[in-house]
């Protein structure tokens, strides 16, 4: 039996392992992104007190207040949950095995169908964060595609994946197709439009994985 290389949180050493691509047309992450939909009185409200909450404290919030006091809320709005085919799961594992590199990573986010005992059965999309600060080294983007490779293999589907990482209060979306990676422009929590456009593309997610 050969020895299993554990693969890195390296962009650069996933990119030549998995032979991925970049390039200017990203036809997946752009009809993710393109919707828009027409939010409830008390989703407005909920939109309002999470916007007023990064223009406060996004510069001083750790990774769980973060988790608590944004995504959460961004959920919520967007209203993910729907029985056992879509739930959020938070700080769930995730292993899979590909040629001869282990893929494991800690999911600080997933979104995925689950089994009557509430833990992860197909996944669909992951979230990584990272809270800047002097010293810390860890990349949410490396660590988010990492888990996007093992979704992939482990679903063996052929469908896209979907991803998105935070860094402070700033949000890119990815999508992951085959061996074609693309991202998005960032958004900003602190501006209420891009904060209004993650919670559109959340939702519009949720679709997505029901009609797909």
């Amino acid at each position: 039996m050969p020895i299993m290389k554990k693969l890195p949180f390296d962009l650069t050493i996933i990119a030549e392992v998995f032979h991925l691509k970049r390039s200017g047309e990203c036809g997946i992450l752009e009809k993710w992104l393109s919707k828009s939909y027409q939010l409830s009185t008390a989703e407005e409200h909920l939109l309002e007190k999470t916007y007023q909450e990064m223009l406060d404290s996004a510069s001083y919030l750790n990774e769980e207040e973060i988790k608590i006091r944004l995504i959460a809320p961004l959920f919520q709005i967007a209203a993910i949950d729907e029985g056992n085919k879509i739930r959020v799961f938070y700080e769930r594992s995730l292993y899979a095995e590909v040629g001869d590199f282990q893929l494991s990573v800690v999911c600080d986010c997933m979104i995925a169908s689950s089994t009557i005992f509430k833990t992860p059965a197909h996944p669909y999309f992951f979230l990584q964060e990272f809270k800047k600060a002097k010293g810390e080294k860890k990349d949410p983007e490396a660590q988010m595609l990492v888990a996007m490779l093992a979704a992939q293999k482990a679903n063996q589907d052929g469908k896209p994946i979907y991803g998105g990482f935070l860094i402070g209060s700033v949000w890119q979306l990815a999508t992951l197709v085959e061996n074609e990676y693309c991202t998005s422009r960032p958004y900003y929590t602190t501006n209420k439009d891009d904060l209004l456009q993650l919670a559109f593309a959340l939702r519009h997610l949720k679709a997505l994985i029901l009609n797909g």
